[in-house]
């Protein structure tokens, strides 16, 4: 066997070794190492002593399988002195003790995955990946075990964040097999079972789960008729849940003595941010007990109350709630009873109540005194900024007061008045863009009312609610008149300044069709700087006001235009199809 005095192929410190198609890294210990670098030199200079014949061949220390019947033993070699045999024993006996040190030391790290093996394990599924499939299988399984079909929509959201199924006819039966599954399920958190006939049961069934699962915090139930059974069990759920924000129960079929429970749910919970309870049959009663409620409940958002039966001591009731709460940002009480009491409660509470930002009072029948009385508190409040007063009797003349009141109000704060589908004339338009020029204000209106030529009424002069001044720029720009021409006509001596008598004297010759009265307020307006005469200078400020006024008229005029010539292309469409069908 030939001597081999370096260290073994294995023995590295940091190095690779390549084993296949993988490459590791093998390490020993730095006091394995030495002990091995201490035993060759060791075994080196005694090797240089001994006689032939003893048979010793250096090895290597790492050799797990020494024969040691081949070491030399005390007395048996020929020739060799007692006192050389005991030193020899020492040494083996050193050699043994060195091999015990050092075999069990075999020191390497792990890349992870088998070295020896040729192919690269596959990565571990995402947790994104694995827990949709296992919601989806909560589901299978609970409808098997109801004996249910699953419905095929609503597996396929099992993965999202939301559940949204609407007009899917589930049943209680369906209902329950989804509130097993959403057990504990802990990413979806909103739940839209809109006009599922789950009933009174599956409602129960939909509480039943909410009390355990703590992630969902939307909710909309509506259009199931859940009814009183129904209610109770959404009003326990309330009582003790801190996650759900925003409940939908509209179409419930809920009614007066029903009231209790919402008022038990407006009582109890402090983190409901949105109810909606439109479509039910509440009425003069079940308005009062809500109304209670609402005064004392102070982290309620948005409340929905739309489509109801308010009426009475039940509308006037919540109208005067509205002066003690201070949570409310939106009221909702559209398609109700109120009337002319109710407005002038209302009216009151809208002054006095600074955090309530849009209100809904549309097609409440509320007449011209009623919607007087309502404006009044709407001009001095500073906090209402989105009022909506659609089907109601508001007439074009009407609708002019309503915007003068808002224009004319220092603290009035509305940013968006909506009067629906209700009429209103050029008058209306003519003094919105001038409330436009110096606020915010975006009106939403019906169809515009034209007016009769005016030049063709020179006996009667113009309707007294016209804007004078627009008018006279009007007819200017109509006969191709410009500002200096109206002055040099005017003004006589030269000064670039008429006095109103020549003013009127002027209208009157040109045939203006204008009257004293509405001359009169023409100079009011035209005459800025109030020292009795128009100049040149005030001339030009009320053409460019007119000019802005007609350049949003046409603006209006040309989306209108073209929102025409949308709807006949849309037409056009439509009756291809049917005479392609034919």
């Amino acid at each position: 066997m030939q001597s081999n005095a370096s260290k073994p192929a294995f023995i590295s410190t940091g190095k690779e070794v390549q084993i296949g198609s993988k490459a590791a890294t093998l390490y020993l210990s730095s006091s394995s190492l030495k002990l091995h670098d201490k035993r060759c030199s060791s075994r080196e200079s005694s090797g240089a002593g001994l006689p032939h014949g003893t048979g010793s061949v250096l090895q290597s220390p790492v050799q797990s399988d020494i024969d040691r019947d081949s070491l030399v033993k005390p007395g048996t070699a020929p020739g060799r002195s007692t006192a050389y045999s005991r030193r020899s024993l020492e040494d083996d006996k050193d050699l043994s003790q060195d091999l015990s040190r050092l075999q069990p030391i075999r020191e390497f790290t792990f890349t992870g995955y088998d070295i020896m093996a040729d192919k690269t394990p596959e990565p571990p599924e995402p947790e994104e990946e694995i827990q949709p499939r296992k919601r989806l299988q909560a589901y299978l399984d609970s409808c098997s075990h109801l004996g249910i079909t699953p419905v095929t929509y609503l597996s396929k959201q099992m993965s999202n964040k939301g559940i949204v199924m609407r007009n899917h006819s589930i049943g209680p039966v369906g209902a329950r097999a989804l509130a097993i599954a959403l057990l504990s399920n802990d990413s979806i958190t909103s739940l839209d079972l809109e006009d599922d006939g789950i009933e009174a049961e599956g409602a129960i069934a939909i509480a039943e789960m909410l009390e355990i699962n703590q992630n969902i915090t939307d909710v909309n139930i509506s259009e199931n008729c859940i009814g009183t059974k129904g209610l109770r069990a959404i009003s326990k759920l309330m009582a003790n849940n801190s996650v759900i924000q925003s409940l939908d129960m509209s179409g419930s079929n809920l009614v007066d003595n029903d009231a209790h429970f919402l008022a038990d749910i407006l009582k109890n919970n402090s983190t409901l941010k949105e109810l909606i309870l439109s479509h039910n049959g509440i009425s003069e009663q079940g308005g009062y007990i809500l109304a209670t409620a609402i005064a004392n409940n102070d982290t309620l958002r948005i409340l929905d109350l739309s489509w109801n039966h308010l009426r009475g001591k039940g509308s006037l009731a919540i109208a005067a709630s509205l002066q003690k709460n201070i949570g409310l940002r939106k009221l909702d009480v559209a398609w109700n009873g109120f009337a002319k009491n109710d407005a002038i409660v209302l009216g009151k509470s809208i002054k006095e109540n600074t955090t309530l930002k849009e209100l809904d009072i549309s097609h409440n029948r509320l007449e011209k005194e009623a919607i007087g009385f309502l404006m009044q508190g709407v001009k001095d409040s500073d906090g209402l900024e989105i009022l909506r007063l659609g089907g109601n009797c508001i007439t074009p003349d009407l609708a002019m007061v309503i915007l003068t009141c808002i224009g004319q109000s220092e603290t009035c704060r509305i940013n968006l008045l909506d009067f629906g589908s209700n009429e209103v004339d050029e008058n209306f338009l003519t003094l919105l863009d001038d409330l436009q020029s110096t606020k915010t204000l975006n009106v939403v209106y019906g169809q515009v009312i034209k007016r009769d030529n005016a030049r063709d009424r020179k006996g009667d002069g113009i309707d007294g609610n016209l804007d004078a001044t627009y008018e006279l720029y009007k007819y200017m720009n109509e006969h191709n008149y410009r500002v200096i021409d109206l002055m040099k006509w005017l003004d006589k001596d030269g000064s670039m300044s008429v006095s109103r008598e020549e003013f009127k004297r002027g209208m009157i010759t040109a045939e203006v069709p204008l009257t004293e009265h509405q001359l009169d307020v023409m100079l009011d307006k035209l005459d800025t700087d109030g020292d009795g005469e128009v100049d040149f200078a005030e001339l030009l400020v009320g053409e460019r006001a007119f000019r802005r006024q007609l350049r949003r008229k046409q603006e209006r005029e040309k989306a209108a235009r073209k929102e025409r010539q949308k709807l006949k292309e849309i037409d056009k469409i439509i009756l291809s199809s049917m005479n392609d069908k034919t």
